[in-house]
């Protein structure tokens, strides 16, 4: 069988005294649309890596649950798809390739194999699992407090319609979901871990969750001791990306340097990225 359907699930949602709202979504999609969603440069975000990943986890995946299109559109001139072809031809189409998918599993782990044997080592999975992105869905990250542009973009007829798919269930989840009024922003921890935890421990063991998407979405498990050492590996490293989706509410501006590409918002990153590590 093959995974066709986006997963969009809200995250943390929350609101400011002044209302501005910062929403963090946790998607997984088709891969190839990656590049799309990276356009946006007012979102913060991290994914999935293909050079984190285990190949052989990749390959199993993929044998049992490729990641393909929903749509499939005639040929036409121009960057949109004619009409949609019907539900049998879509069928034949993806079933094809999810045979072809299986044929790039079986060569990838023969070739693999094959170089074991010659030298004792096997390739490394940042070069392995990149021919199997096609065929593979990406769990991403995405924080945010302005949408209307991308709803605007991607919800369009021009978008692409997996694209539009993403971005609809997107904007039906903020409808839905009503944000909570606070003054911190910190996806992934626990309404009994805030209740019990200092601020600042909550604080980095939500930068260490934030962190883990790039190889494993976090799953509810709860090791403080292994988020709090994943939290001091990224301070040293300077890996500053999953510090954006931490924000402290700013709604009168005091720290507007540090709001980055947030409105109302200072980002964790925008306080840190310029220490120097000891």
């Amino acid at each position: 069988m093959y995974l066709i359907e986006p997963a969009v699930k809200i995250i943390e949602d929350s609101v400011n005294t002044k209302g501005d709202r910062l929403t963090t979504f946790e998607l997984k999609y088709w891969r190839p649309l990656l590049p799309e969603m990276n356009t946006h440069r007012v979102f913060s975000r991290n994914a999935a890596s293909s050079r984190a990943q285990s190949f052989e986890d990749r390959c199993e995946f993929i044998c049992y649950n490729p990641t393909l299109p929903k749509h499939w559109n005639a040929e036409k001139p121009g960057m949109m798809g004619g009409e949609e072809f019907p539900e049998e031809i879509k069928d034949y189409i993806n079933d094809s390739i999810s045979d072809l998918s299986r044929i790039v599993v079986d060569t990838l782990q023969h070739v693999n194999e094959e170089v074991k044997q010659r030298t004792g080592y096997e390739i490394h999975k940042q070069y392995l699992n990149r021919y199997l992105e096609p065929f593979t869905r990406v769990t991403q990250l995405v924080s945010s407090t302005d949408w209307d542009n991308f709803f605007s973009l991607r919800i369009s007829d021009e978008a692409q319609p997996e694209m539009k798919d993403i971005a609809v269930r997107m904007r039906e989840e903020m409808i839905k979901n009503i944000p909570v009024e606070r003054t911190l922003h910190i996806p992934y921890v626990t309404q009994e871990e805030r209740n019990e935890l200092p601020r600042e421990e909550c604080i980095e063991i939500s930068v260490a969750r934030c962190a883990r998407v790039c190889y494993k979405p976090y799953a509810g498990e709860q090791d403080k001791a292994k988020d709090f050492r994943l939290y001091s590996r990224l301070m040293a490293g300077r890996h500053w990306s999953p510090f954006e989706h931490i924000a402290f509410a700013d709604p009168e501006g005091m720290f507007k340097n540090e709001h980055r590409n947030y409105t109302g918002w200072a980002q964790l990153r925008g306080r840190y990225d310029w220490v120097t590590p000891e």
